[in-house]
């Protein structure tokens, strides 16, 4: 096994993103420190481990605190944005029984009726994903993301079988849906895509 290749094994104690982003100039170095010095002495070894052993770890705390941070920051978002939707579910679910007692007064058809009880379970979806994604680390994010593409199916649905909708409800209703998935969907740490 040559020197290089034992280097390049010890770099792995380092950060992914340290080595794409130093590992290149590091194994150069490495090269050069090859020429000037004898890499069968225990001196030459000795100053290499000792090097990776003193960096390496304050790297990698360093790393996992930034990735920490990042991680409590995208779950306080998180956390905002589900008693968002819970709110904004209850709403719909309050508004959509006022639609339905309005309506009771004049003559409703059965596209109508099946509208609002589409649009009511499209919102009681709605109040269950933001219940799922408050309780997300203890549930995982899957019954967020099924109760989500639930809810915007049955909110198309609905807008499709009584085309009139205001534009809170067609927000709230394909806007909000749309907007939690892409935000469930997100990749978490841009570093897991690059490591290697």
């Amino acid at each position: 096994m040559s020197a290089e290749h034992i280097y390049r094994l010890l770099l792995r104690a380092y950060p992914p993103d340290f080595r794409a982003e130093y590992g290149r100039e590091m194994v150069l170095l490495f090269r050069d420190q090859c020429r000037d010095g004898d890499v069968r002495t225990l001196a030459f070894w000795v100053r290499v481990f000792g090097d990776v052993a003193r960096s390496a770890p304050a790297l990698r705390m360093e790393a996992w605190r930034r990735e920490s941070a990042n991680t409590q920051t995208v779950e306080v978002i998180m956390k905002i944005a589900g008693i968002l939707t819970v709110l904004l579910a209850a709403f719909g679910s309050v508004s959509a029984v006022g639609e339905w007692v309005v309506a009771s007064r004049g003559a409703m058809d059965g596209s109508y009726v099946l509208a609002v009880v589409l649009g009511v379970f499209a919102s009681v979806l709605l109040l269950g994903a933001g219940v799922a994604i408050l309780f997300g680390a203890r549930w995982g994010r899957q019954p967020a993301r099924v109760a989500l593409f639930a809810s915007l199916a049955m909110a198309v649905a609905a807008r499709l079988l009584f085309p009139w909708m205001s534009i809170f409800s067609q927000l709230v209703g394909f806007g909000l849906p749309v907007a939690l998935l892409i935000a469930l969907y997100w990749p978490r740490t841009p570093a897991t895509v690059r490591s290697a």
